[in-house]
């Protein structure tokens, strides 16, 4: 619960604190960095995998001020449950980005996302499949090239057991994923 309440107080400096400057768009290459806290809910489990805090990359292409590619990548360590290790969380996504409000001619972008994840806990143990992802966020140009943002995803899909869920069963469960990002994203060709 810590580091979700840090991850919500940075979003919210990030987005609230940040000064605004004119329209920019999102068309062409950006990339970034972003502090996620991440927590898997492990339905027919014993435990689930509590809120651990990490760091991600991100990079993308907009296609328009409307859409944008955008593949990430994030680390979180959640703490063990019962004197069990900590669980390493590893979250590949390709997702697809569309800006709401209030549009291009606005430093501040209100957006929606989704697309697939893949997902493995330590030791290379893998998330069964590529499971679906979807969220929304918001974004600030702080400057034409630099923008702050925040992000809440879902992941839902299936969990091949790790060894952290000690329930006694093998097998697959299903498994929602929530992960908060707060970041920042640099556009190559900003005006």
């Amino acid at each position: 619960m810590k580091h979700l309440l840090s991850t919500v107080v940075i979003s919210s400096a990030l987005l609230v604190g940040a000064p605004s400057t004119a329209a920019q768009s999102t068309k062409g290459v950006f990339g970034g960095i972003q502090y996620v806290g991440s927590s898997v809910d492990v339905k027919s489990a014993a435990e689930d995998l509590q809120f651990g805090g990490g760091f991600g990359v991100h990079a993308g292409f907009g296609l328009s001020d409307t859409w944008s590619v955008l593949a990430n990548f994030d680390r979180s360590v959640l703490p063990g449950v019962k004197n069990t290790s900590d669980v390493t969380l590893s979250q590949y996504d390709a997702l697809l980005r569309m800006n709401l409000l209030p549009g291009a001619s606005s430093p501040f972008r209100v957006f929606l996302a989704a697309g697939a994840t893949a997902r493995t806990a330590n030791a290379g143990r893998d998330f069964e499949d590529i499971a679906p992802t979807g969220g929304a966020g918001a974004q600030l140009f702080v400057t034409s090239k630099i923008a702050v943002n925040g992000t809440a995803l879902w992941t839902f899909g299936k969990l091949t057991r790790a060894s952290q869920l000690r329930n006694g069963q093998e097998g697959q469960f299903e498994s929602t994923g929530t992960r908060v990002q707060a970041g920042v994203s640099l556009y190559l060709f900003g005006k």
